[in-house]
């Protein structure tokens, strides 16, 4: 039996975020389903017809969502990595988070290669030079492939991994990555990197991977915590 402190570890546990992988996928993947209306609605927001809510190199901006928080994303990497190194009594779940950061954004960067979609920036319905074509649909030679699922929102969405790790502050973490990766995430929605598609989609990609990395490594997580505590 998995220790309650590490929750939701069993292999059951996988099959919520493995559903919503394979809904947000379906939903937003295939014609007729509504997908498309929901990611043209969502986009109104931020788009007037002529420019986006938020200019595309507008600096503050880039400072405070893009450029910012990717920095500090990396800066708590690196004392990840130190506390992994010298900091024996969190090793563990220094490992773990570190695993979490760097698997949620290798996969989806890896997958997002061969989606064969297109930022909204791009498409004829924003001013840009293809039609929109959705995930099940056939592409022509050259239709870009770098938008599904979001690649910069996946080191926010990284940060879902504190849950399993924090004990009596997990819903703290929990609201921390959900944060930090819709911040990320929605602003690049507001600058037409993105649709709200491929956001949800990192976001059940990044809740799949952390919950599985936790069901891997849940036998060493729960030890240290039960030492340290």
């Amino acid at each position: 039996m998995a220790d309650s402190r590490i929750p939701h570890v069993e292999t059951r546990s996988l099959r919520a975020p493995a559903l919503a992988v394979v809904a947000i996928t379906l939903f937003f993947g295939l014609p007729g389903l509504g997908g498309e209306v929901v990611d043209f609605w969502f986009q109104s927001f931020f788009w007037d017809g002529k420019a986006w809510l938020i200019p595309h190199e507008h600096p503050l901006g880039r400072a405070v969502a893009y450029d910012g928080p990717k920095a500090l994303i990396i800066i708590w990497a690196l004392l990840l990595i130190g506390a992994a190194i010298f900091a024996k009594r969190v090793r563990t779940r220094a490992l773990y988070l570190l695993a979490c950061l760097a698997v949620v954004s290798v996969v989806c960067t890896q997958i997002r290669a061969v989606t064969g979609m297109a930022t909204p920036l791009e498409l004829k319905a924003f001013g840009g030079p293809h039609e929109h074509l959705l995930l099940f649909q056939a592409k022509p030679a050259g239709y870009p492939s770098h938008a599904f699922p979001a690649g910069h929102a996946s080191g926010g969405f990284a940060l879902l991994g504190l849950y399993w790790i924090l004990q009596a502050r997990r819903w703290r973490g929990l609201a921390l990555g959900l944060g930090v990766g819709c911040w990320m995430g929605f602003y690049q929605v507001a600058r037409g990197e993105h649709f709200l598609s491929h956001t949800l989609a990192t976001a059940a990609l990044a809740w799949l991977l952390c919950a599985g990395l936790a069901w891997l490594m849940k036998g060493r997580l729960a030890r240290e915590i039960s030492s340290t505590s």
